[in-house]
């Protein structure tokens, strides 16, 4: 049996942000805590890959040069349809997308090398509670640790620990699919996404999604839906059928072949966030439940558990009874607060035309005023690389 301050369960970007943000606090952190992976990177992971500015700047404050040297597509415009209205969002990018899997390898690389100990292929069998912590026997191992931090997804064992203590949990339902494309189709060439709720007409609670992105370096669409189930007892929409419907038709690449779905937990004020000696991040304690984001909050949530982590160690005290304050107050709090907000409303009320037009006209006042971002980065070529290049590609 192994002995650990902290156990960190998911190397994803919740937990290498986690973990990182740990080695801001002390760098002492890196012979204190262990990630626990149970697969090894680069390794499947179903997500579209949008990386929002609330991510792309805790890349930033980690140490990240951006662009990142992996192959991406910079969206500098987010389309909002309802219909045949259009709410034009831009940034400078607005988001960018990446392969989720090379994403993913991307940060673990990253945090070995600034002497993370991450331990791949060793997935959590059990997790029991003793007076001094927590026993976690792994496929590999077994652990002693004096806390957990939940970082493995809205299915993971954590999750489950916690759903014990919490309500009914909040699910979401997902479908994708990646498609081939062509580098000079206007997705491209526009550096544009789109995000059409017509759909709700069709009892959906969310959206159809189009975004352009790489695989392999190789220029690909990423379609899917999105149904946040905020109003449970509303019919469940028909989401294969939604998708097939709203992929562009007349092309032959179009095909919603090799369909993949699952869920997400999603984040709710009320949440229940810890439990003495275990805490959550990134999926598993909430994503955006508006849109479905999980990437950007998930990197935001490592600096918020890093503090809380820090003080409970330094002070002997694992009961975390801080986490949901510090958690809603934050600027990642407050982000996905106001989502919540928002999300809860709309998908509440979606099914009504009326509703949605008055939203429509609301929102397209609000973004001509809202204060507009400056640039996240320089666009200096000399950081941007070709489209055949191995450090990736930003398309405009």
């Amino acid at each position: 049996m192994q002995e650990i301050d902290l156990l960190i369960i998911g190397s994803g970007p919740a937990g290498i942000s986690t973990a990182l943000h740990l080695l801001q606090q002390d760098a002492g952190w890196s012979e204190r805590m262990i990630l626990l992976e149970k697969a090894a990177h680069p390794r499947p992971k179903l997500c579209a890959g949008g990386v929002t500015r609330i991510g792309l700047e805790a890349l930033r404050d980690l140490g990240m040069n951006l662009p990142l040297p992996i192959p991406n597509v910079e969206i500098e415009e987010a389309r909002l349809v309802y219909q045949d209205r259009v709410i034009r969002v831009r940034g400078e990018p607005e988001f960018v997308v990446y392969n989720r899997i090379e994403l993913d390898a991307y940060l673990s690389d990253f945090a070995r090398q600034q002497g993370i100990n991450i331990r791949e292929n060793e997935s959590v069998q059990t997790i029991s509670l003793n007076p001094g912590g927590f026993e976690v026997e792994t496929s590999q191992n077994t652990y002693r640790a004096k806390a957990i931090v939940g970082a493995d997804g809205s299915k993971g064992i954590t999750r489950r620990l916690v759903d014990k203590h919490e309500t009914p949990s909040r699910v979401a339902r997902v479908i994708e699919t990646v498609n081939p494309a062509k580098d000079n189709q206007p997705q491209f060439t526009q550096g544009y996404a789109i995000f059409d709720l017509t759909p709700s007409q069709e009892s959906l609670q969310g959206y159809y999604w189009e975004f352009p992105s790489r695989v392999d370096n190789i220029p690909s669409l990423n379609r899917g839906v999105y149904d946040s189930r905020i109003a449970p007892k509303r019919e469940k929409a028909n989401l294969p059928g939604i998708l097939k419907e709203l992929t562009v038709t007349g092309q032959a690449e179009s095909t919603t072949a090799g369909l993949q779905g699952h869920p997400l937990h999603w984040f709710s004020p009320s949440n229940r966030f810890s439990i003495p000696r275990l805490l959550l991040v990134g999926d598993a304690a909430g994503v955006d439940p508006l849109f479905g984001e999980g990437i950007g909050p998930a990197l935001a949530y490592g600096k918020i558990a890093a503090l809380e982590l820090h003080n409970a160690y330094r002070k002997s005290d694992y009961s975390f009874k801080y986490y949901r304050l510090r958690l809603l107050v934050s600027n990642v709090g407050r982000y996905l607060g106001s989502r919540w907000l928002v999300a809860w409303f709309s998908y509440h009320l979606n099914w009504s035309r009326v509703f949605m037009h008055g939203l429509w006209s609301f929102g397209k006042i609000m973004f001509a005023l809202w204060p507009k971002p400056g640039p996240l980065y320089s666009m200096n070529p000399s950081k941007v690389g070709s489209a055949g290049d191995q450090t990736g590609d930003s398309v405009k």
